[in-house]
């Protein structure tokens, strides 16, 4: 039977959508040389993300960042956007750092804070979604 005739969903439940947060990091390889790293964020605010990476960096480091939000319903990306080394700790073979973002560049042709801001929204809102699902489906 389909589900245009019975107007029913066959699946057990309701699918939602999800964000899926991707950062990459520009490490310089010799005098001329760069390369843009895939890094694992674990944390976002639209002041900072945290990444880990087997990429070795100092704190205070300043490094260029790429960051995209991929959705069902698009992507939203922010190019090269500034970022300071604020914390470095060990983890085995990766190293996990607190990136704070250098938000008095300027991008040219968007608002990086409201961008920021948007994505950091946008990230909470799927996280709450999931958080109740899982809860709802607890109960």
């Amino acid at each position: 039977m389909s589900t245009e005739k019975t107007g029913k969903e066959r699946r057990r439940s309701r699918r939602y959508p999800a964000a899926e947060l991707r950062a990459s990091l520009r490490v310089k390889k010799g005098l001329l040389n760069e390369t843009w790293e895939e890094v694992a964020p674990s944390d976002f605010s639209r002041h900072g993300i945290a990444v880990e990476t087997a990429v070795d960096f100092k704190l205070a480091d300043t490094v260029p960042l790429s960051i995209s939000l991929h959705m069902e319903m698009g992507v939203i990306q922010i190019d090269r956007i500034t970022g300071i080394i604020r914390h470095k700790k060990l983890l085995g073979k990766q190293i996990r750092y607190g990136i704070e973002f250098d938000l008095s560049q300027k991008v040219k042709g968007i608002d990086l804070d409201s961008q920021l801001a948007r994505v950091e929204g946008l990230l909470e809102r799927s996280h709450n979604l999931a958080k109740r699902i899982i809860d709802q489906n607890k109960r």
